[in-house]
């Protein structure tokens, strides 16, 4: 009775049900399903499709491509380290052999983080375009003038694609180095974000506290340290430090925002999480593909609060701060903007991302392979 019971729930929610497993009667009207001749999907497997039936569009459950992702999920198994396949409480409680029976309810969102981690990286690979053809590089124009974008590598990556998009080539006379900033708390956030993007896997927490211990800023946002390097390339005056704001019209014919537009602190998580997996099933350059065509587009709309500075380092970040602005304020740089913004706003507020926030950034990006796959 309790196996058809288990098959019956598993019906329910492949058809898009979201009741619990504690919760859910032989009597309700899909409970009509059972199969002698398989395999019961495992608790984490179930807990997770009934979260993605919570996620999704009630009217979208019915769609075949929602039913082929649960099937998905439900035949998957979990990467790494974590719970092997937990049975279903209250189905063969009585064996003496393999993991405890679990209620998929009461289970860790990090176990169901995992499995869901796991089925994105798959997912992933199937989705892969290939290769882009190479193409040539667009020479540039004589008459204008030759840039860089350094500093912040969120805001330089942002910067550099709007002027292209501008029709701002760099060109070939008189060279400039724009180091774009933001306060030292958020360069942080969006340098180790930057890093998620480009294959790293350490932890935000685990990262800021590397570099408090070294008492290093990375190099990237060590912006006195860059400055000095495009100084002796261009000259001290041909270097200008811009601090929030918008680069002016009068250094390079157009006006540009400067801005990151950075994944949330949870959709950083979770991409670094699917780097831990993508990392041992591909080479670096088809990992990297993932990323950049695949898996940070499916997190597109994943946009809010950056990870905080963790308490332990904030007065760290506070001190190397006051010393950057002491730093770029006596060597005299072309300043647009304050260089007083460095200095980190809000008191450095902490945000952890943890793996509940993580999760549901998970499910919204499984959920949206189903276009993604559609397009294809």
């Amino acid at each position: 009775m309790n196996t058809a019971r288990a098959w019956a729930w598993v019906a329910h929610l492949r058809t898009g049900g979201t009741t619990p497993w504690q919760e859910f009667a032989p009597g309700d009207p899909d409970s009509a399903a059972s199969s002698a001749d398989a395999l019961l999907p495992g608790a984490i497997q179930l807990e997770v499709v009934r979260r993605l039936n919570l996620a999704a569009d009630p009217a979208g459950t019915a769609d075949p491509r929602h039913r082929a992702l649960v099937d998905r999920v439900l035949a998957a198994s979990a990467p790494g380290r974590g719970q092997p396949d937990l049975p279903l409480v209250g189905v063969l409680d009585d064996t003496r052999f393999g993991p405890p029976p679990a209620d998929p309810a009461a289970l860790p969102d990090d176990e169901l983080l995992r499995m869901t981690v796991g089925v994105l990286a798959e997912l992933a690979l199937d989705l892969d375009p290939g290769p882009e053809p190479e193409q040539r590089s667009p020479l540039p124009v004589p008459w204008r003038r030759k840039w860089a974008v350094v500093g912040d590598p969120l805001i330089a990556d942002r910067t550099r694609s709007d002027l292209v998009a501008a029709g701002r080539r760099p060109g070939l006379r008189s060279p400039v180095a724009l180091v774009v900033a933001d306060d030292l708390a958020a360069m942080l956030a969006d340098t180790w974000t930057w890093r998620v993007r480009h294959r790293v896997t350490p932890s935000w927490a685990w990262w800021v506290g590397h570099w408090a211990r070294r008492d290093q800023l990375p190099p990237r946002v060590d912006l006195a340290a860059v400055a000095a390097r495009w100084a002796g390339r261009v000259g001290r005056e041909r270097v200008h430090v811009l601090v929030g704001g918008e680069l002016p019209a009068s250094l390079l014919g157009t006006a540009v925002d400067l801005r990151a537009d950075p994944l949330s602190a949870d959709a950083g998580e979770l991409l670094r999480r699917v780097n831990e997996v993508l990392r041992v099933l591909v080479r670096p350059e088809r990992h990297q593909r993932l990323l950049d065509r695949v898996v940070v587009p499916l997190l597109a709309g994943e946009r809010g609060t950056l990870p905080g500075v963790p308490e332990a380092q904030q007065e760290w970040v506070r001190r190397r701060a006051d010393r950057l602005v002491g730093e770029l304020s006596r060597a005299g740089y072309p300043v647009h903007g304050e260089l007083a913004s460095l200095r980190p706003r809000n008191g450095c507020g902490p945000t952890a991302a943890g793996a509940t926030g993580a999760l549901d950034v998970a499910l919204r990006a499984l959920l949206a392979t189903r276009t993604i796959e559609e397009a294809r």
